[in-house]
C-alpha cells in the first residue's frame, strides 16, 4: 500500500490510518481534473494530521486545485490522493467542484496553461 509523504524526515504515516482503513471513497466521485478547495479557514487545522494540513494548504480558496495536481505536490499516487480527499470531503474539510465542461476542454490556450503549470511542479 501507498504511503503518505515524508515530513520533517520522521516517519511516514499508512494511507489506511489516515482514511480509518478506506479502500473507497462511497460520497465523493472525485476524477484526476476535480477541483478541490479548502472548505474551512487555516486556524481551524490545529489537530489535524500533518498529511491532512498538508493538503488544506494546497487548496486554499478560492481557486483550489486539481486533484492530480495535489497528488504531485504531494508526491502520492492518484488513487490514494483520491482516498484522502475522499475522507476530507466526508469530514466536510473540502469541497470539490466538476471537472471543466467538454466546451471549455477544447479551448487551446486553457489546455496550455494547464500543461505549463504542470510542468512546473
Amino acid at each position: 500500500m501507498t504511503e503518505a509523504p515524508r515530513r520533517g524526515g520522521g516517519r511516514r504515516t499508512r494511507l489506511y490510518a489516515l482514511t480509518d482503513g478506506r479502500t473507497t471513497a462511497p460520497h465523493a466521485s472525485l476524477t484526476m481534473d476535480t477541483t478541490v478547495t479548502a472548505a474551512v479557514p487555516p486556524d481551524a487545522y490545529d489537530g489535524l494530521p500533518s498529511e491532512w494540513q498538508a493538503v488544506l494548504s494546497l487548496c486554499m480558496p478560492p481557486n483550489g486545485r486539481a486533484v492530480a495536481e495535489i497528488a504531485a505536490r504531494m508526491h502520492m499516487r492518484l488513487t490514494p490522493t483520491i482516498l484522502l480527499l475522499g475522507e476530507l470531503e466526508d469530514r466536510g474539510l473540502v469541497r470539490h467542484r466538476s471537472p471543466l465542461e467538454e466546451a471549455e476542454t477544447t479551448n487551446v490556450h486553457l489546455l496550455m496553461r494547464i500543461r505549463d503549470n504542470l510542468a512546473r511542479i
